[in-house]
């Protein structure tokens, strides 16, 4: 089913408008009023969209984030080391993304919105480090959590550790995003596949 246009234009504008107030203004300091004066759109429109400016920022700029996290795999035929290596390429992009909006990004990780954002983003992010760790316990990973409870715990860990890395980021003044990505890789448990490694899975080595 697709969008109302004015719909998508309104939210878009709002988008647009929000980017643009949060590089010169704490984003505890952004009203509703200011926001819809701003981007031309009326408040009752606005509260279709969301229920507070904080709301706004936190589910627009964690979207962006869960669209370059989202990696599909396929356990049966991907290698391991290959489902590492697209799950470090996400995270590249990731990096790339906040460098590029970084004021956005400090806006986010510093303001009173601090412990909503970092939060929607382990929420996002979790499930889909959770289908990374069922491929290496089906495949059989040495050293890969064994039951769902551990799978559970491997990936809320993941998750919580890759936020804070990107906070991390945030606040630096790095923008080598491919060197980071690979160093943060290296960080990963032990029995997380290495990108340049193959892996030793049940019956020997997992076909590359």
């Amino acid at each position: 089913m697709h969008e109302d246009p004015r719909f998508v234009r309104s939210r878009e504008s709002l988008r647009s408008t929000l980017h643009r107030l949060v590089l010169t203004t704490p984003l505890a300091e952004i009203s509703v009023s200011v926001l819809c004066r701003e981007a031309g759109v009326h408040r009752t429109t606005f509260y279709r969209h969301a229920r507070s400016v904080r709301d706004l920022a936190i589910a627009e700029f964690v979207a962006d984030i869960q669209k370059l996290t989202t990696v599909p795999v396929e356990p049966s035929t991907e290698a391991s080391r290959d489902v590492a290596r697209r799950y470090e390429h996400s995270l590249q992009q990731v990096l790339e993304l906040v460098a590029g909006e970084r004021a956005v990004y400090r806006a986010l990780f510093g303001s009173y919105a601090h412990d909503s954002f970092p939060a929607a983003l382990v929420t996002v992010m979790r499930p889909q480090a959770l289908k990374a760790v069922h491929v290496f316990r089906t495949q059989g990973v040495p050293g890969a959590p064994s039951t769902d409870h551990e799978c559970e715990e491997a990936a809320a860990f993941i998750a919580g550790a890759f936020v804070g890395v990107i906070d991390a980021w945030v606040t630096s003044g790095e923008t080598d995003a491919t060197a980071a990505a690979r160093r943060i890789t290296h960080l990963m448990p032990g029995w997380w596949p290495h990108p340049d490694t193959s892996a030793q899975g049940t019956g020997g080595e997992t076909p590359v």
